[in-house]
């Protein structure tokens, strides 16, 4: 970000220094503008701001994906444990084995969501995270037939969720997709995933069973699917693995270098 508002401060500067002698001549010659010094100028302010502002987008789009992110995690964090007080912890609510149709563990959660519609375990096509069908983070399609029978719902904000119960694998999998169908539908971008443990505790993907133990912390690589990378986001508050992952770690460094 230091970078970009540097290159915009030495446009600022270039572009006085341009317009300052432009003014000169026409007070001196009592003329207007030339059309060659108007090209000049918008051509310089238009190399600048196509070098600065595809970064400053992406550094945007970022952020909000921060944000919405860390919004899900509280969200789905609360329905759960209101889930919990009120039927008990998913070890008592009879879960399906992986790859079965997933209809013991989201009816009870979804009643302390905001849903705005409700899939269940059928293939619905307005649906981005449908039978497994989005991209992960190294590139390719996931594809995995277990999620055909993922119980899915979409929230009043436009997050869609796939539930996946495993009761061998010790609780439910759940994917959230940011923004539905916008795309680019794709784990560790705009797809991210969490585990609901038979305990009642939730657990960002990439960390292990106690979050402050970062020992235990998993990489997220773009030369991986990108299942690890929600912990990376919600604690870090960056997507920089997608720029510098390779120089990033948990107990390092844990942002690209500005």
């Amino acid at each position: 970000m230091k970078k970009e508002i540097k290159k915009l401060t030495n446009l600022k500067k270039l572009v006085r220094l341009e317009s300052a002698k432009i003014l000169k001549r026409v007070q001196d010659d009592k003329l207007g503008f030339t059309l060659a010094e108007v090209l000049i100028t918008l051509g310089i302010i238009g190399v600048v701001a196509a070098m600065t502002m595809p970064s400053l987008i992406q550094k945007h789009q970022e952020k909000v994906t921060v944000a919405k992110l860390k919004k899900v995690y509280s969200v789905l964090s609360q329905a759960f444990l209101q889930a919990c007080n009120e039927y008990g912890t998913p070890d008592s609510w009879e879960l399906a084995k992986n790859g079965e149709p997933a209809v013991n563990a989201a009816p009870k959660i979804k009643q302390f969501l905001k849903v705005a519609d409700d899939c269940g375990v059928n293939d619905c096509e307005n649906y981005s995270i449908r039978g497994g069908h989005f991209r992960v983070l190294r590139g390719g399609i996931y594809g995995s037939s277990y999620y055909s029978n993922d119980y899915k719902l979409k929230l009043t904000d436009g997050t869609e969720l796939s539930f996946r119960e495993n009761i061998d694998g010790g609780g439910i999998m759940i994917l959230a997709d940011l923004n539905g169908q916008q795309g680019p539908n794709t784990m560790g971008k705009d797809i991210f995933y969490f585990a609901f443990l038979n305990d009642g505790k939730i657990i960002p993907g990439g960390i292990g069973y106690d979050p402050k133990d970062t020992t235990v912390f998993q990489a997220c690589n773009p030369k991986m699917e990108g299942w690890n990378c929600t912990a990376w986001v919600i604690y870090n508050e960056n997507l920089d693995y997608l720029r510098c992952a390779d120089e990033l770690s948990w107990n390092g460094k844990t942002k690209c270098s500005d």
